[in-house]
């Protein structure tokens, strides 16, 4: 049986990738603290406009999910990553991640990796692939 790894021994912003120096973006109610936790990861301010490295924003319906994916695809730079926060099963703003999926892929985005950010929000991490990478072919 295969070994799981174990990443328990990671930050939070470990976890989503949040490195120092990066341009990131954290928009909505993404829990308590992650705004600061993310400024002392990149080691400055967050960003509100120009390109980004990063962006951790929350959405609660489809309909807010494709806004932002609209908003923030083209300023993604092609290494750059956009996690959606969602509402965990039980809450009654619950969305299911899978339903993001295709609207990601719409846009020319594909999703990489989930995270737990806490008790009531998880996130789903989408990228450009690598084969749309450093050939303009940004949105």
């Amino acid at each position: 049986m295969p070994t799981r790894a174990d990443y328990s021994h990671r930050s939070l912003v470990q976890k989503l990738g949040v490195r120092p120096e990066q341009r990131v973006e954290v928009t909505g109610d993404v829990g308590t603290g992650l705004r600061r936790e993310v400024k002392e990861a990149i080691g400055r301010g967050l960003v509100r406009s120009g390109e980004l490295d990063g962006a951790v924003v929350l959405v609660e319906s489809l309909e807010e999910a494709e806004s932002v994916l609209d908003r923030y695809r083209p300023r993604l730079r092609d290494t750059g990553y956009l996690w959606l926060i969602t509402r965990k099963r039980g809450h009654e703003a619950y969305l299911d991640q899978l339903q993001l999926v295709p609207l990601a892929k719409r846009r020319r985005l594909i999703d990489n990796k989930t995270c737990s950010i806490d008790d009531e929000r998880s996130g789903i991490r989408f990228i450009i692939p690598r084969s749309l990478r450093g050939n303009g072919e940004a949105g």
